[in-house]
């Protein structure tokens, strides 16, 4: 993937009490992802998604799943107390909460994700994204323009036209 608007294609649908890790190094686009899951999931293209980095979270009112969405950006928190102190143990236990979150080894092993996303920046601006679904164990890799799914190689165009 090496622009913002291939990623329409890769953005799931969100559910009470998912929490999605979001692995990946500076500018791997994490927060281009989230504003996109986001804006799909509140219907809204035009959503104002600011980046939590200093704030720690954002939260996002998904009044059609009478839900809340918390995007956390964990980057200077260091460990699970700092997540606590911030109250992020308890938006995680409630659950109709979904929790989208960056830098998410500071909750490791406090947190189970329901989805991982890891995200890898190559050359040329390239990246590649590694989506998986732990509920379902399903997992998908993509890298414009070929998308592996369960082994599978499928020219990206192509899988278009087959799931339509």
């Amino acid at each position: 993937i090496d622009n913002e608007f291939s990623l329409e294609d890769l953005v799931f649908s969100l559910i009470p009490w998912d929490r999605v890790f979001f692995y990946g190094d500076l500018g791997a686009w994490k927060s281009t992802f989230i504003r996109h899951i986001l804006r799909k999931q509140l219907e809204n293209p035009d959503l104002s998604v600011k980046s939590p980095t200093y704030t720690y979270y954002e939260r996002y009112s998904d009044t059609a799943n009478n839900t809340n969405i918390y995007h956390f950006d964990l980057y200077r928190i260091e460990d699970f107390s700092g997540f606590t102190s911030i109250g992020g143990e308890e938006i995680a236990a409630d659950e109709k909460n979904i929790m989208l979150i960056e830098w998410p080894e500071r909750v490791e092993g406090y947190i189970e994700p329901t989805r991982v996303v890891r995200i890898t920046l190559w050359e040329k601006g390239e990246r590649l994204f590694q989506i998986e679904d732990k509920r379902t164990e399903s997992y998908c890799t993509v890298m414009d323009p070929v998308l592996w799914i369960w082994g599978v190689e499928w020219n990206f165009s192509q899988l278009l036209q087959t799931s339509r």
